[in-house]
């Protein structure tokens, strides 16, 4: 951050009665305590190596004008091509009914205005909890409307996935969609980095105490307010985040969520 964003940040921080947000906490015995990291937690076993799931393709290692990648999702390897395909991706994971995420999966055939057979293979194909699966088209928001008619021809096709050795499969998914960095942005894409780490490294005892403490709170808190007066402000801060991950807290508007953001209660 520029020093002069900090400055901007740390205005409107003392508008906000959230000053001291703008410095590090006091290292008190709560801070002492979240710094004591203590021994690695086992590994569950038996370990399972990830594989690549049903992806139809592997793509080429990241090279240096690419932002080409993998994430691993449960015991699946999410292969990503750009920085947009990578934002896609984290903020498809925070969704609450994501059963099973895949990518390079499924490749389609369809058939283009003048009759030839083209084959599309989807960067991303998702299982909802409820057993819907969605192919998942991930492209730039200038090039929608050439993605949108290829989807439509898909569409016309019956969505009939390609198998090995050219087998053909009617519905291979329940429905088709187009993903743009017009949803894909940046500020969700870090609200995601944020809501994916809570489930992993929130303290539950931290999160409960959050909990009950918000519930007894009227109308709308900033969310900086909900760090002040707290033993351990990392902790609080992971566990703000698991609540919003699970639909306790939720912020009032969208966009990027920080200090100053409101959020409400949703239950």
């Amino acid at each position: 951050m520029r020093h002069t964003h900090r400055i901007a940040k740390f205005i409107k921080l003392k508008h906000a009665g959230l000053g001291s947000l703008a410095f590090p906490a006091q290292a008190g015995n709560g801070d002492a305590q979240a710094l004591d990291w203590g021994s690695a937690p086992e590994p569950s076993l038996p370990f399972k190596v990830p594989d690549h799931g049903p992806a139809r393709r592997t793509p080429a290692l990241r090279q240096q004008k690419t932002n080409r990648g993998h994430s691993v999702v449960g015991h699946t390897v999410v292969y990503h091509e750009s920085g947009l395909e990578q934002r896609v991706s984290s903020l498809l994971r925070t969704y609450k009914h994501l059963k099973w995420l895949v990518s390079q999966y499924p490749v389609v055939e369809y058939i283009d205005e003048d009759g030839v057979i083209h084959s599309h293979t989807f960067d991303y194909c998702i299982e909802l909890t409820n057993g819907t699966r969605i192919g998942i088209a991930v492209k730039a928001a200038r090039k929608s409307a050439e993605m949108t008619a290829l989807l439509d021809c898909i569409r016309a096709n019956g969505i009939t996935g390609i198998g090995k050795g050219g087998r053909r499969t009617p519905g291979i998914v329940d429905a088709v969609m187009l993903a743009t960095d017009a949803v894909a942005t940046y500020e969700l894409c870090e609200n995601a980095y944020f809501i994916l780490t809570s489930r992993d490294h929130h303290d539950e005892d931290e999160t409960t105490r959050l909990c009950d403490l918000v519930k007894g709170l009227p109308g709308q808190v900033r969310f900086g307010q909900l760090l002040l007066n707290c033993a351990s402000r990392a902790k609080r801060r992971t566990a703000i985040w698991r609540l919003i991950d699970v639909g306790v807290l939720e912020p009032v508007a969208l966009g990027r969520i920080d200090e100053l953001s409101w959020l409400r209660l949703t239950r």
